[in-house]
């Protein structure tokens, strides 16, 4: 695209925003256009709209009042917040090793056995099929990735005690600079089906673009070595410029691993090898990607926290029953943290 006709995308789209907040403020929903205009100014300025959009919405945001900040990342607050979101500006992750315990562990782990998938479309498969559903049988996958249904998730216990975990809380609404939202709930399972990297299970990088500003709690239920599938991040790329223009001029698209290494090198990349238990936090915005399976499957429980519901439509799922005290309470007192599931 020249730089001409970019500029004159550029103005238009700064243009059209304050209507499409206002749209969006009034119906609670975000026009396709509006997403797509979003994606379009983050590349045009290297989230530059981004950081002014979220400026914003700090200056209008309450503090979400916690009684606690002991949760599965340990007491947060004081110097101990401040570092960690401090490193997590700086390198765009911060690593909990072991955080969740055992029990925990194995529960969503029996869940994930028990429980009926999607089966995710691959690359080589044509698109429109309808979608495929299964119970996951680790010696015969029937594709790389199996999702699990949102509402199921939403209304698991443990689940429901991580979206209210204090710990958790208290980084996001430190990271964020605002009220946390939640929302993009996922668990999925990677399997060796193949061994070459598929676009539909997210094995190339890329960066997420679905909100104004977030982070995404990653939690490994298995032991995730070399040959386990990996998750990969490039540190800094999450920064504002932190990905090259001739990069963000293509758009929202999958990248190459000699494209990206070879811009950045390899020691920016890395590769979270870790035991069962660990947290991963990290800025989307930056570079990441799975790596394909090549021995036991893997089997990730996302969570996510934004500083608005502005961006991407998702399917609406609902909570059920609050089976957890802490979550109970904060839909008592700040229900607005958790409306997209009401």
């Amino acid at each position: 695209m020249s730089t001409l006709r970019q500029t004159a995308r550029t103005v238009v789209n700064l243009a059209r925003f304050p209507y499409a907040a206002l749209r969006f403020r009034r119906r609670g929903q975000t026009d396709p256009w509006a997403h797509q205009s979003l994606i379009q100014l983050f590349c045009a300025t290297g989230g530059r709209f981004n950081d002014w959009a979220s400026a914003l919405i700090r200056a209008q945001s309450r503090p979400l009042e916690l009684p606690s900040s002991v949760g599965l990342l340990g007491e947060l607050r004081g110097a101990v917040l401040k570092t960690h979101t401090e490193t997590l500006r700086r390198n765009g992750y911060v690593v909990f090793p072991k955080a969740v315990p055992d029990p925990v562990c194995d529960r969503l782990m029996h869940f994930a056995r028990e429980t009926p998938a999607s089966v995710r479309r691959m690359d080589h498969e044509p698109a429109g099929q309808p979608p495929r559903r299964a119970v996951f049988d680790p010696d015969q996958p029937l594709a790389v990735r199996y999702d699990y249904p949102v509402e199921a998730l939403l209304n698991n216990p443990d689940v429901q005690a991580m979206l209210s975990d204090p710990s958790l809380l208290a980084l996001a609404q430190s990271y964020l600079g605002s009220r946390p939202r939640a929302d993009v709930l996922s668990m999925w399972w990677h399997t060796n089906f193949h061994d070459r990297p598929d676009s539909e299970a997210a094995q190339f990088y890329h960066f997420d673009l679905d909100r104004i500003k977030w982070f995404k709690v990653f939690v490994y239920l298995t032991d995730v070595g070399v040959d386990n599938g990996p998750h990969s991040f490039i540190e800094g790329s999450h920064r504002t410029g932190g990905i090259p223009q001739w990069m963000l001029r293509r758009g929202y698209v999958r990248l190459s691993d000699d494209e990206v290494l070879g811009h950045y090198g390899a020691e920016r990349e890395v590769v979270f090898s870790a035991p069962r238990g660990t947290v991963i936090v990290e800025d989307t915005r930056g570079l990441h990607k799975g790596n394909p399976v090549r021995g036991a499957p893997r089997l990730v429980l996302q969570l996510q926290f934004s500083n608005s519901l502005f961006g991407a439509a998702y399917a609406k799922s609902r909570l059920g029953k609050a089976s957890s005290p802490g979550l109970q309470r904060l839909l008592r007192d700040a229900p607005d943290v958790y409306a997209n599931y009401l």
